[in-house]
């Protein structure tokens, strides 16, 4: 019986069709590598060479600041404790020559929270040190760890050598990589993420603004989130902007200037808004469908485990298939939030997860045992009718 599956429901939706990008979005666009992704979906809307594997430069910081807030989950560390700058995070130290500082000094102590403000808002690459020691020992674990969590997050072609991005030969990074990195910082750490928006930000007297200059334009709705710049990589921009439930990233490696790199985001994001829409068609832990528990009068209200989205072009209209599926047949005793069925798409490939939104108790032996046998007497009866 458990190896039973029901076909729940099948319905049919009308949205306008989802169709990928065309060709106007790729003209006078200068960057090496870009790709535009709608963050709910994560669906692909215009790319070019998004496995070309280019330096990073700061978008680095990404990665350091990603795996600060990861540890801080665990409370063995806090935003409130103070880290006494060495020389390696000393703004004084030589590898950090014309390089973008919070203009740490050795001797200052300075709170973890300050640095990570630094990091992201100044760009730091003395505070990135800083943190990076403070949370593993030395750069060299901290950098196996960024590496650590690229393999589980499956950033298949990036590799980092240093914590704040500054050039070397074995470290790169893809479009595509970067944009996969970028969905998953604002997915789990909302609050965090929200620093990225700030314009400006004050330490040891010095302001500095923000490197995103995107940020100052408000018909763009530009809320973060990094750029990155070296001899190297050139001029690189990752953006999000949202408007009601679209968000979408951007991406753009390996311009020629700042004004390249500003203008191209800007095409891509003014694109994507003007060409696809986004609707949520279920909103997750409310109830989408009731189903009836085995042998029980009761039933049981089933939703989905997150928000699922539709995204669709402008003015292409289709049907779209929505299936629900259980995996075998519900008896009690269900845990609240037990995984017991799929909603599948378009019969696409990536299924999002049916659960159970309250509890079930299990019924008393006695009433499940005398169900169970005048089910059978009806069905025993109900052949006799027939024949």
């Amino acid at each position: 019986m458990n190896k039973i599956k029901l076909l729940l429901i099948i319905i049919s939706i009308i949205f306008h069709k989802n169709i990928i990008a065309n060709n106007n979005i790729y003209k006078n666009i200068t960057a090496k590598s870009f790709i535009l992704v709608d963050y709910n979906t994560q669906k692909i809307l215009a790319k070019k060479n998004i496995n070309l594997k280019l330096y990073p430069a700061s978008l680095t910081k990404i990665m350091t600041n990603y795996i600060l807030m990861d540890k801080l989950k665990y409370k063995k560390i806090s935003l409130k404790d103070l880290i006494t700058i060495n020389d390696c995070a000393s703004s004084s130290n030589p590898i950090f020559k014309d390089s973008s500082l919070m203009f740490l000094k050795k001797g200052n102590k300075v709170s973890l929270k300050t640095l990570n403000q630094g990091m992201i808002i100044q760009s730091g690459n003395d505070a990135s040190v800083a943190i990076a020691q403070y949370i593993s020992g030395n750069e060299k674990k901290f950098i196996k760890l960024m590496n650590h969590y690229a393999k589980n997050m499956k950033l298949n072609n990036t590799h980092f050598e240093t914590v704040h991005g500054l050039d070397h030969n074995l470290q790169y990074t893809t479009s595509k990589d970067m944009a996969k990195l970028s969905i998953l910082l604002i997915q789990k750490f909302p609050k965090n993420y929200k620093i990225y928006n700030k314009k400006k930000f004050k330490f040891n007297k010095i302001e500095q603004n923000n490197r995103n200059i995107l940020l100052w334009n408000k018909k763009l709705n530009i809320d973060g989130i990094k750029t990155g710049h070296t001899n190297k990589a050139g001029y690189n921009l990752i953006a999000s902007s949202k408007k009601n439930n679209l968000r979408l990233i951007s991406v753009v490696l390996g311009s020629k200037s700042i004004k390249d790199r500003n203008k191209d985001t800007e095409k891509l994001i003014k694109w994507g808004f003007n060409n696809f829409k986004i609707q949520k068609i279920f909103k997750k832990n409310k109830k989408i469908i009731k189903y009836k528990i085995w042998y029980d009068k009761k039933t049981i209200n089933i939703g989905s485990n997150k928000n699922i989205y539709i995204l669709y072009k402008k003015n292409n209209i289709t049907k779209k298939k929505i299936i629900f599926k259980i995996f075998k047949i519900i008896k009690s005793p269900t845990k609240k939030n037990q995984i017991i069925g799929k909603i599948i798409i378009n019969t696409k490939k990536k299924k999002n997860l049916l659960i159970s939104l309250e509890e079930i108790k299990h019924i008393n032996i006695i009433k499940y045992l005398i169900k169970y046998v005048l089910l059978i007497i009806k069905n025993i009866f109900n052949k006799i009718i027939k024949y």
